[in-house]
């Protein structure tokens, strides 16, 4: 299902995915059962099977490179993002370039990701205050 006012160009689309209202999906990669939320950015990244991506996320693979007189315009570096299997992104959360996220874990609404997290993790949060923390210690399993 690709609901109204969304753009999608050089990205392949998994079976079963929902992408809602004002999305735009480039260079990228969904696996099977993806849900992306309205509002969502997504550029250059793999997103394994049945994640979820709240509203109004960037997942963006895109950067720039900072030198002594600040960043080169329109001169982009690509660093893809990985997004393992049931990963679930919080809303407005942003994950930044080549970030890889382990499966099954969560990224709280609002968390601004910079490094790598490895699976069964929650983030929350942005640095440099950032918690990570397991999983299963919210849940009580």
């Amino acid at each position: 299902m690709i609901r109204e006012y969304t753009t999608i160009h050089d990205s392949e689309i998994g079976d079963g995915c929902r992408i809602y209202e004002r999305c735009s999906i480039k260079k990228s990669y969904l696996s099977e059962g993806v849900d992306i939320n309205a509002g969502s950015y997504v550029e250059n990244a793999d997103i394994g099977s049945h994640v979820q991506i709240g509203p109004n996320c960037s997942v963006v693979g895109v950067t720039h490179e900072l030198h002594d007189q600040g960043m080169v315009f329109r001169d982009d570096i690509f660093e893809r993002i990985i997004l393992h299997d049931r990963v679930f992104v919080g809303t407005n959360a942003v994950l930044g370039p080549g970030v890889e996220i382990g499966s099954g874990s969560v990224i709280a609404a609002g968390a601004a990701v910079t490094q790598d997290i490895d699976s069964g993790k929650i983030v929350l949060g942005s640095p440099p205050a950032q918690q990570i923390e397991e999983l299963d210690h919210w849940t009580g399993d």
